[in-house]
């Protein structure tokens, strides 16, 4: 390529620029600029309420969170003092003596069992065999109310 037809190339293109900026110019009226600011004011708006809807609903959601805890909080509460009332009473501290110390009311006998290892209680259980039916018969004895 020689330097005229570089010269050339730059020339065009600088041309082209400017008849394009000359378009630009022609659009760039008060109105289209008025346009183009009440658009911005309009997306600034709607993306400004949408950040308040998205935090109004996350502070909703903690508020709820928070009313859910003081009602568990509160059924805490109630279940204490009715423990408390319980602990309270003379059948709590019958109960507590006859676990705790082996005492009986006047007239009652106190029998006190020796505890039975692991072993023995093996030698009393029978095995059982168990059929295990499939889903579909399980289900007609069901439909048709008949006993296993």
């Amino acid at each position: 390529m020689t330097a005229l037809g570089a010269f050339h190339l730059c020339y065009n293109n600088h041309m082209r620029l400017f008849a394009d900026f000359s378009d630009i110019k022609k659009h760039l009226t008060l109105e289209n600029i008025a346009l183009l600011v009440a658009m911005l004011l309009a997306l600034s708006w709607a993306w400004s309420t949408i950040n308040v809807l998205t935090k109004n609903y996350d502070l909703e959601k903690q508020v709820q969170q928070a009313r859910l805890d003081n009602q568990v909080m509160e059924l805490q509460n109630e279940n204490l003092r009715l423990q408390q009332a319980y602990y309270q009473t003379d059948e709590f501290l019958e109960l507590q003596a006859r676990a705790l110390l082996n005492k009986a009311r006047p007239g009652e006998h106190l029998v006190i069992l020796p505890h039975t290892s692991g072993a023995d209680s093996n030698k009393t259980n029978t095995t059982s065999l168990v059929i295990e039916k499939s889903n579909f018969e399980q289900w007609m004895d069901f439909l048709f109310g008949r006993q296993s």
